[in-house]
Order: C-alpha cells, then sequence, then structure tokens
C-alpha cells in the first residue's frame, strides 16, 4: 500500500455525503459558494482533514467541514471580498496548509506570499518580493520551510516556516544558467516536495518539461518523462512514487510513476473527465484526488459556469 503524506483519510466519508452530483466512474463535484469564485488554490489540513480553497480574485478562503461537508467563508485574508475591478487579476493562487493553525498562500501579481490564521482568516504575515514582473504561483511544505514557485522570474522563493511576521525577501534560488531555462510566460508553476524535504519536483508550464531540485544544495536536474505530454502543467501532487499532474488548458490529471532517484517519470494514465473545467491545483484527501476547477479561462468573458466547484476524483480511476 502506498504512503500518503499529504493529508489523513478524514474528508473521505465526509466528501462522500457532501455530493450534489455524482458522475460516471465516482466522480463527484463539490459546489462553492460564490465568495470562492474562480478558485485556484487546494490544501487539506493533514491534521484535521478540513479542505480549503480561494478565489484568485480576491483571496477569500473557504472552508469545507470534514464531517459534514459543508462550505463555510473562512475570512479575507486580503481584505478585497467586495473588489470588483473592471480587469480582475488573480492575487491569491496556490495555497498549502500546515497542519499548525496556518495556511500558506502564493500571492500571485500581488507579487508576495501571506501566512493566514486558519480558524479565523486573519492575515498573520506578508512576505514581499522586489518589484518587477511577478506572479508567485504555487507553494509547497517541507519540515522547514515553504517554497514558493515565480512563473516570471527565474528564481524560487523560500521562508523559514517559523519566520511568521511580516518580511522582504531575496530569492533563495536563481535559475540562470541552468537546465530549468526561463523563456515566454508561463513558466514555473506546480511544486511538490519529498516527505523528507530533500528533493523538490517542480513542472515548467509552457514546455511541460519536469525538474527535481535539491532542497540542500539547490542542485537542478531534469527528470525524464519520456513522450508524456504535460504542457500547461499546473499542479502537482506526490504520492508515494506517483506524480499526479493536472494540466489546465487540456483539461485533464496525467499519472505518472517516478523512479527511486526521482529522475524518470513514466506515463501510466491520464484522464479528462468533462467535470474538470481548467483545472487548478490539488490534494489527496483518503482515497480520491480533490481539483479546484479555476474557470479562470472564462474570467475575462465574465460567463463562468454557476457555482464554482472542485471536482473529487477516485484515486482507482488511474489504477
Amino acid at each position: 500500500m502506498k504512503t500518503r503524506w499529504i493529508v489523513g483519510a478524514a474528508m473521505t466519508t465526509a466528501l462522500g455525503l457532501a455530493q450534489p452530483a455524482v458522475a460516471q466512474e465516482g466522480i463527484r463535484i463539490i459546489p462553492l459558494p460564490e465568495a470562492a469564485a474562480y478558485p485556484e488554490g487546494m490544501t487539506v489540513d493533514p491534521t484535521t482533514g478540513a479542505l480549503y480553497t480561494n478565489s484568485a480574485n480576491t483571496g477569500v478562503i473557504v472552508r469545507l467541514d470534514p464531517t459534514t461537508g459543508a462550505a463555510a467563508i473562512l475570512g479575507d485574508p486580503l481584505n478585497m471580498a467586495d473588489t470588483r475591478p473592471a480587469t480582475p487579476k488573480s492575487v491569491a493562487l496556490g495555497l498549502k496548509s500546515d497542519g499548525e493553525g496556518r495556511i500558506w498562500v502564493a500571492g500571485a501579481r500581488d507579487g508576495s506570499m501571506h501566512v493566514v490564521d486558519s480558524a479565523t482568516g486573519r492575515r498573520l504575515a506578508r512576505f514581499t518580493t522586489p518589484e518587477g514582473p511577478w506572479l508567485i504561483n504555487d507553494v509547497v511544505l517541507t519540515q522547514d520551510h515553504a517554497y514558493f514557485t515565480d512563473s516570471l522570474r527565474p528564481v524560487m522563493w523560500r521562508v523559514p516556516r517559523g519566520a511568521v511576521a511580516d518580511a522582504a525577501l531575496e530569492p533563495w534560488l536563481s535559475f540562470e544558467g541552468t537546465a530549468l531555462d526561463f523563456g515566454e510566460a508561463p513558466n514555473l508553476n506546480g511544486i511538490a516536495a519529498t516527505p523528507d524535504g530533500r528533493f523538490l519536483i517542480v513542472v515548467h508550464a509552457k514546455t511541460g518539461r519536469l525538474f527535481r531540485i535539491a532542497t540542500d544544495t539547490g542542485e537542478i536536474a531534469a527528470i525524464d518523462a519520456g513522450s508524456s505530454e504535460l504542457s500547461s502543467g499546473d499542479g502537482l501532487v506526490l504520492d508515494g512514487q506517483r506524480l499526479f499532474v493536472v494540466r489546465q488548458s487540456a483539461g485533464e490529471v496525467v499519472a505518472l510513476n517516478l523512479s527511486s532517484d526521482l529522475l524518470t517519470a513514466v506515463e501510466t494514465k491520464r484522464i479528462k473527465p468533462a467535470e474538470l473545467a481548467w483545472p487548478a491545483t490539488a490534494a489527496i484527501s483518503g482515497d480520491r484526488l480533490i481539483v479546484a476547477n479555476s474557470q479562470l479561462n472564462r474570467r475575462a468573458t465574465g460567463d463562468p459556469v454557476l457555482p464554482f466547484s472542485l471536482v473529487s476524483i477516485p484515486l482507482s480511476a488511474f489504477d
């Protein structure tokens, strides 16, 4: 049996009870309140099993109760719930719960990162980055640090998990002159980490290439995924030696088996459920993969399919 490092099993029953619609092969739609417009981030509290998502437009965080499956607005950490800009921009994308009462959020076009109290929704800290074109896209946690990808600048950001106070950051790792080439956006997007924190796995959204990064030395190595098409890669989820890649514009999820050194990936299955709508990040809850339906492709025209939703996919669908 594979060990699942990301979440506990508490959500399995709750999500099963909470679904108003059951689709083919056990795929379920989880409706969200209006406040979760254009949900991009997805995380599950490893201690309580509570599921969290956020609005890319405002940063409002929504929690799904692990017992009843009921959705509730957790808070408005960026104080933008009432903002209706003529041209919306993403201010919050990937997020991760640390199981210690905090949620770490990638600040997107704001060029910052945030730490939020998972009980009250109050912002505890804001980490800023130097001026420039920025898109802080996704985040992963290890035992010691939070790592953030940047889709526009060829760097990675790192924050000690104990440093929950406002701070100005400098890049942790530069990709200049490495195998991880930055070019026309989008560049880095999704990120995952091994449970011992030794390695990160990232995906280059435009090319679909995967890379392994050593957290102690910063060494970067390309992962050979053969002919597997992974362009438009967004969220990454690592489950044992299996890596799930959410392909946003393709509306599909690809499962790959990684070698023990993480340098080879062999595609095992890809699925494209009709329920996926410009999917973004994902998280594992028990025996299911929960994916955020961002619908960011419909934001400019203002015609999303309502209600906004998450999609719950049984892991057995990838066997």
